[in-house]
């Protein structure tokens, strides 16, 4: 006979099977909401076909693995224990490193190289280099035969800037990172300036904070700074461009919450404070001189330049990421200059046509 603390654990132990399949179609509790930046399996439909009907199983498996009640707080929860009591990240792209730094692992999606690059796993070839040299130039000759200004500039990885912070485990081999090689071999090989902001932000970074902690990206601090050297590269060209300054030289270093971009895919932004945001007043009037239009070509890295942009130009005309613009498009909108800005992680993507436009050879 079946005794009766056995009958409630049995029962207990039901009930928690059988809560989160009522939970998955009566919705009674609030659940913690995240975006996976992916399309979740839809609920299948069962059809008289033989194809249908042997895919059916494990379609209802993805659709109840997407859709299972409270599966985005359970979820959350262990990102929380594993983050709070091991120290481990729970999320492949996510590395956790000295002091509470996240760093982004852009290999797993795949979202260009970090570590692998960082590492020095994947040096770039002799071929390599010279198609992208190639490319650069050519870009630039055409540009250039048409009175435009062209700017390459290339933001350093947060690793690179912040690699005392790392964990152990993470390791050069004593190979030159792709980033490295590119710009020795451009200094060597080319007459065409490629913007490689290194130096300028590890001399930034002895002032203050230039990238977030918990993000994958520069703060106000670091956009400012890289913005500086690319108005400075400007004013060599055109005389008379002068940079923002920053009002009375005062940066305040602060706490912000929620989270940065890593902190979101640990599921933790809001448990997880940004402690190196930074904050200062700009004087925007440069009293130097204004051109009259920049096209401008980035990544993210690029969303916090504009704001310093706008003074120096009558108009200025953003091109989404990854979506190819055409040479007939720059032409019409007759721009004084073109600046394409990337990061560190992007620099192969150089060698694809529509990286700088559609036509290219």
């Amino acid at each position: 006979m079946v005794r009766t603390p056995t009958k409630i654990l049995l029962v207990c132990l039901l009930i928690l099977m059988w809560f989160p399949m009522a939970e998955m179609n009566l919705c009674i509790f609030k659940e913690y909401e995240y975006s996976e930046n992916r399309e979740l399996a839809k609920e299948p439909e069962l059809k008289a076909e033989l194809s249908a009907l042997r895919r059916f199983p494990k379609d209802c498996e993805s659709f109840i693995g997407d859709h299972l009640g409270f599966r985005c707080s359970l979820i959350r929860l262990n990102n929380i224990l594993r983050v709070n009591l091991l120290g481990v990240s729970p999320v492949p792209s996510v590395v956790m490193g000295r002091d509470s730094w996240l760093f982004y692992r852009s290999e797993v999606f795949p979202d260009g190289f970090t570590f692998n690059d960082h590492c020095g796993l994947i040096p770039l070839s002799e071929t390599e280099l010279d198609a992208l040299r190639e490319r650069i130039e050519w870009n630039h000759e055409l540009f250039s035969r048409n009175g435009i200004f062209y700017i390459v500039v290339i933001v350093p990885n947060k690793n690179t800037i912040y690699g005392e912070f790392l964990p152990e485990s993470i390791v050069r081999n004593g190979n030159p990172t792709r980033l490295e090689q590119f710009s020795e071999y451009m200094r060597n090989h080319s007459r065409v300036k490629v913007m490689d902001l290194r130096r300028a932000l590890l001399n930034a970074k002895k002032l203050h904070p230039i990238y977030y902690k918990t993000d994958s990206h520069w703060n106000d601090f670091g956009a400012y700074t890289g913005y500086r050297e690319i108005i400075e590269e400007l004013s060599r060209v055109f005389p008379g461009v002068r940079p923002i300054s920053i009002e009375n030289e005062k940066v305040s270093v602060r706490r912000t919450s929620p989270g940065g971009d890593l902190a979101q895919m640990l599921l933790m932004d809001d448990l997880i404070d940004e402690d190196l945001s930074t904050a200062f007043e700009i004087q925007p009037d440069t009293g130097g001189r204004k051109l009259a239009k920049l096209f401008f070509r980035h990544d993210s890295f690029g969303d916090g330049l504009y704001r310093y942009f706008y003074p120096h130009f009558q108009k200025v005309v953003g091109a989404a990421p990854f979506v190819p613009f055409n040479y007939d498009r720059i032409l019409a909108e007759r721009p004084e200059v073109v600046l394409h800005v990337f990061a560190e992680r992007y620099i192969t993507l150089a060698l694809h046509d529509d990286f700088f436009y559609e036509g290219a050879p």
